[in-house]
């Protein structure tokens, strides 16, 4: 028995997986995709898959996995030329291989993947994997600037789940300190259990959701908790939240932080 191996169509399919794969892997390292490194790169994994394929007669097993390995080397490095974590490219082409192979092994079950067909699903496929590599991206982007904390005021103490929010710009005009936004409900408890005068400020705010204003509050101190370190900052402002948020009971300054 033995199989009849078009090298042009070999060539054309290996092309078009390589750019996909070299793409995936450059936006799974958060590297700026150059389209020439990547058709160079993808032009000569291409070639080499095709010589492998042509020499397999004369090739042990251990050669041919020493040859796939040189040319998955060569790809990695004319795509992404900085040394740094050379290796860890080189992990993240062969996951995204191993993805992109079984999508596609599993459409197989459906349709045959041939000509068109398999431009269209393979596209379909990588693209299904860069939608999960952003949503994976940005579910841990959000877990940096994910904080416990510890609101000191008066006789009460309450821990509130804390976002680090570079969107919240929220000044106050009078004092110029940093605004941070309590849910209503917490900035209730927080008042009545902490035995103190409610020594209110009007703070003003303007969004693209509407205007008007808000009570503030100087607290004893913040406490965060991130990472197995914590922050003491003295004398917080926060005001009401004007909208029940879902996640986040406290939406943290953006110059908190650093202040």
């Amino acid at each position: 028995m033995y199989y009849e191996v078009y090298v042009d169509v070999l060539f054309v399919k290996n092309l078009w997986i390589n750019a996909m794969l070299l793409c995936l892997t450059a936006w799974a390292e958060q590297e700026k995709i150059k389209f020439w490194r990547v058709a160079a790169a993808a032009a000569t994994g291409s070639l080499g898959v095709c010589l492998l394929y042509i020499a397999s007669a004369w090739l042990s097993g251990i050669h041919y996995i020493l040859g796939s390995l040189i040319l998955a080397a060569g790809m990695t490095r004319i795509v992404c030329s900085g040394r740094n974590g050379f290796l860890r490219r080189m992990f993240c082409l062969y996951m995204e291989s191993f993805l992109l192979n079984g999508l596609l092994q599993y459409l197989e079950r459906f349709h045959r993947l041939g000509g068109v067909w398999f431009a269209v699903f393979s596209s379909i496929s990588a693209a299904v994997l860069m939608a999960a590599e952003y949503i994976w991206r940005d579910i841990k982007r959000e877990k940096t600037r994910t904080f416990s904390v510890v609101l000191h005021y008066g006789a009460c103490r309450i821990r509130v789940k804390a976002l680090y929010d570079t969107g919240n710009g929220l000044y106050d005009p009078v004092s110029q300190k940093a605004v941070s936004i309590l849910d209503g409900e917490a900035l209730e408890r927080l008042l009545l259990e902490s035995g103190k005068e409610r020594l209110m400020r009007c703070i003003p705010y303007d969004t693209i959701s509407g205007h008007g204003m808000l009570e503030g509050y100087v607290l004893d101190g913040m406490e965060l908790e991130a990472g197995g370190e914590k922050q003491w900052i003295p004398r917080p402002l926060i005001a009401r939240m004007p909208n029940k948020s879902r996640q986040y009971e406290l939406i943290l300054h953006r110059d908190l932080l650093s202040s």
